[in-house]
Parts: structure tokens; sequence; C-alpha cells
């Protein structure tokens, strides 16, 4: 008698099971030594039955990067609709992405510090639309991120484009320096109270981002007519 078919919810728990390994192996070897052997005896399952749900090992990889901007992404959008005030808004917006960077860090580390492929390196391959589909999740951050310092400043002065850019990039290699010191227990060394660095870090991004909105730099920030 032949196999009942898998129903919708037990295939999605497969692909998830899958998934969550997946990201513990290359959270811990690195993409490089990632296969779908070791993938498959860590599964207790043989890598054909793997080839089941996902096409290769980049895919595997470029859903993982999907599912962790995405994660992080909903949690920036969700404080971005519920938390009225500005500065609140961006203060908490702030902490949330330290707070996954740490918290999170089996993610964070392959979605920013790894030396894994990117999109640009699968343009042109057959896995080229999954790694399209990962880089404009990733982009969401980017578009949050530029949409809340925009409406900071109250829309006193006019951002270019390329200004608000920079800003964020600014605040994101800071925020990143803080949650990769720490992930890498290099702060752990130096000081005997590492949480309370991140703290004040972080409660200094926040000071000087709100000063910066409240008395902006004209060089770069134009007054509107």
């Amino acid at each position: 008698m032949p196999k009942a078919a898998r129903s919708p919810e037990d295939i999605e728990s497969i692909k998830e099971r899958i998934l969550d390994v997946a990201l513990s192996i290359i959270n811990d070897q690195g993409f490089e030594h990632f296969s779908m052997r070791k993938l498959a005896a860590k599964l207790g399952i043989t890598a054909t039955t793997i080839y089941n749900y996902y096409s290769s090992k980049d895919e595997l990889y470029l859903m993982i990067l999907t599912r962790g901007f995405g994660l992080l992404s909903s949690t920036l959008h969700d404080l971005q609709q519920n938390v009225q005030d500005p500065f609140l808004r961006l203060e908490a917006m702030i902490r949330a992405y330290v707070d996954f960077g740490i918290k999170d860090s089996n993610y964070y580390n392959i979605m920013f510090t790894s030396g894994a492929p990117k999109y640009l390196d699968y343009v042109g391959t057959d896995i080229e639309p999954v790694a399209f589909f990962e880089k404009q999740t990733a982009l969401q951050l980017l578009e949050i991120t530029s949409r809340e310092f925009s409406h900071t400043v109250h829309g006193k002065y006019h951002l270019a484009e390329e200004d608000i850019r920079y800003f964020v990039i600014r605040l994101w290699s800071s925020l990143h320096g803080i949650i990769a010191l720490y992930n890498s227990r290099v702060l752990h060394e130096v000081h005997e109270r590492p949480e309370a660095i991140v703290e004040r870090m972080v409660s200094d991004l926040v000071s000087s981002f709100r000063e910066l909105a409240e008395n902006p730099d004209r060089s770069l920030l134009r007054q509107d007519d």
C-alpha cells in the first residue's frame, strides 16, 4: 500500500527542521565546510530525502539568510508601526537590532560577518532568482531604517537620498561594531562587564542621533524653503 501523501503542514515542518539543522552546521563550521552529506547525517536521513525539499546547499543557505533578514525586518517594522514618538521609536529599533545581533547571533553571524557567497556570486546561475529574493528581503532593512531616519528630522530639512544612505550606513557600522565585539568575546577580554559597555554604547548612539536630528549639520542637510 503506497504511503499517504504528506500534508502541507508536515512538509513545512520538515523544511523548517532542515533549515534549523543547516543553520547550526553553517554557524558552527562555516559555509565552506557545509555539505548535504553532513546535514543528512545530522538529521538521520539520506541526502536524497533532503533534495526532495531543497535543490542544493546554496538554496538552503539563501533560505536561511532570507529567514534571518525577514525576522529582523519584521521586528523593526512592528516597532515602526507601534511606537509613536520618533525618538523613542528610533531608540527601540536600535536596541532591537543589537538584541537580535547578540541573542540571534547564529543568524546574525551568517547574515553579516561570514565570507559566504553574496547575491553577485549567484548572478547568471540557476539559483539567481532565489538569491535575488534573499537580497530584496535584506534590502528591506535599509528601506525601513532610511525611512525612519528621514522621519526623525520632523520634515524640517530636506535630506538628499545619498545623505540618508550615508547616515544609515554610519549607524549600521556602529551597531555592527558593537555586536561583533560582543559576539567575538573580545569585549569580554577587555571589560569585566561587557553588557554594561554595550548598553552605554547604544545609549551614546541614540543620544548622538537625537542631537543630529535636533541640530542638523547644515553641510549635509539643506533647509527647505
